[in-house]
């Protein structure tokens, strides 16, 4: 789900910044332009970590005072698809479900999607929800087991959603997973 990637781009310099060094100031106004967008090739781009090559020659920008030079740099991207299996973590209990952390992203889990055979209820004194018939409880900071249902996505990633469930065998709290195998392990 992370990956290294190499972005090879020209790059326009700000005035102001042409007084720190280039490799600098390069990766300075790409940590800007890239950094915390979502790009359906490179996927969510959580940082520019290195510039690779820089061009020595830049060109000057008529009436602009800036300059643009060719660059080559690494960049970490987090890339979902659809029908992944990934673990996060509970961020927001709200009567509609729950938001989890996926990486760098956020995800809806629904309140339909909650449990694997239960109804979930939203439990506003525990900020909880609770499975109606087996009392399971997913509340705020729980790890969860996950699978991204679909991806709906926006120019930035803040607006950029993953659809989530647990409606699924091996899907939930990992306690949930200990106790289904004592009960299985237990049955004659």
């Amino acid at each position: 789900m992370f990956y290294l990637v190499r972005i090879e781009e020209s790059v326009r310099i700000d005035p102001l910044r042409l007084k720190s060094p280039l490799k600098e100031a390069v990766l300075e106004t790409l940590r800007e332009e890239y950094g915390g967008t979502y790009d359906k090739e490179l996927g969510y781009v959580v940082t520019i970590i290195d510039a690779v090559h820089i061009d020595k020659e830049g060109l000057l920008i008529p009436g602009d005072g800036g300059i643009k030079v060719g660059a080559a740099v690494d960049a970490l991207t987090f890339i979902p698809y659809q029908g992944d299996i990934v673990e996060g973590v509970v961020d927001e209990i709200t009567e509609s479900g729950a938001r989890v952390k996926v990486g760098p992203m956020t995800g809806v889990l629904h309140i339909s999607q909650v449990f694997d055979g239960d109804y979930a209820v939203y439990d506003q004194k525990r900020g909880a929800l609770v499975g109606r018939g087996s009392q399971k409880i997913v509340q705020i900071n729980d790890v969860l087991r996950v699978r991204i249902t679909s991806i709906s996505t926006k120019a930035e990633a803040k607006e950029t959603r993953l659809m989530l469930t647990c409606r699924q065998p091996g899907l939930g709290k990992p306690e949930w997973m200990k106790q289904n195998q004592q009960k299985a392990e237990a049955a004659p």
